[in-house]
């Protein structure tokens, strides 16, 4: 929610110091700058990245609002349960554990558990899916990083479009001051929105993916020690040492993050 309210925060300050000025808030909008800087962005980043990537970059924006992240502590306690039912009952007992298992990782993880997967089997496809999970992730920050690179040349080629059609009126010459508002306006709006929003973005998406590459790999050594057949007491001591190390090697840079290493400190 944070990055939201930075975005929200950076807008208004543009647009407060705008109005300042006093210049009315119309003078920062154009619809030709607008299909000019943003249409040809999007036409860019697509062809860079094709249409799946562009679409996974504008869905990743809900993560602003809502980062994904997996309550590493409460995991540990479930694989701890899940040891304590597979060793009683043996591993088709989980199959049980199977519907409420909300993660596609870590029920995947749990099915081949349940299938008696072998253990030199299990491991390389587990990280193969991890890889294949975070090089999504991470091609959004990518998509977010590139329009950054792009919005401000494509808006200083509005803004030269404008001055073109401005010299192309100099018989009027009431209107040209108007017409080179509008031409910069573009200028604006590439600048603006590649430091301001897709920059900001990008390293922010970045710095999420990060993150849940972290935690898949967590998951993995949990579930690994689950096909292990670990008592619950060991998986829990050692994925709670597994998370602190973690935590102190590299502090979590989101706030569910530092919510979790809190939460581990204590229960250690």
């Amino acid at each position: 929610m944070s990055a939201i309210l930075g975005i929200v925060a950076a807008l208004a300050m543009v647009i407060l110091a705008a109005v300042s000025d006093g210049d009315p808030i119309s003078s920062l909008f154009s619809v030709t700058a607008v299909l000019i800087v943003f249409g040809g962005t999007g036409a860019a980043v697509t062809t860079q990245f094709g249409f799946k990537a562009v679409l996974t970059a504008g869905a990743r924006f809900k993560w602003l609002v809502k980062p994904p992240a997996v309550d590493m502590l409460a995991f540990i306690e479930q694989v701890a349960a899940w040891s304590n039912l597979a060793r009683s009952q043996g591993a088709l007992a989980l199959e049980s554990e199977l519907e409420a298992v909300e993660d596609p990782f870590q029920k995947q993880g749990l099915q081949m558990i349940i299938d008696n997967t072998a253990e030199e089997d299990m491991l390389p496809t587990l990280e193969a899916m991890a890889a294949n999970a975070a090089r999504e992730d991470i091609v959004a920050s990518e998509v977010w990083e590139a329009a950054g690179g792009y919005l401000p040349t494509i808006g200083v080629m509005g803004a030269v479009l404008g001055l073109i059609h401005v010299m192309m009126e100099l018989d009027h010459p009431a209107s040209l001051g108007v017409g080179i508002a509008t031409a910069f306006v573009a200028t604006i709006y590439g600048v603006g929105s590649a430091n301001l929003i897709a920059l900001p973005l990008g390293a922010r998406l970045g710095i999420l993916a990060e993150a849940r590459e972290r935690e898949r790999h967590l998951i993995i050594q949990g579930l690994m020690l689950l096909k292990q057949g670990k008592s619950g007491i060991l998986i829990r001591q050692t994925m709670q040492n597994v998370l602190a190390q973690e935590n102190k090697k590299k502090p979590e840079e989101v706030e569910t993050g530092a919510a979790e290493g809190d939460a581990l400190a204590e229960a250690v």
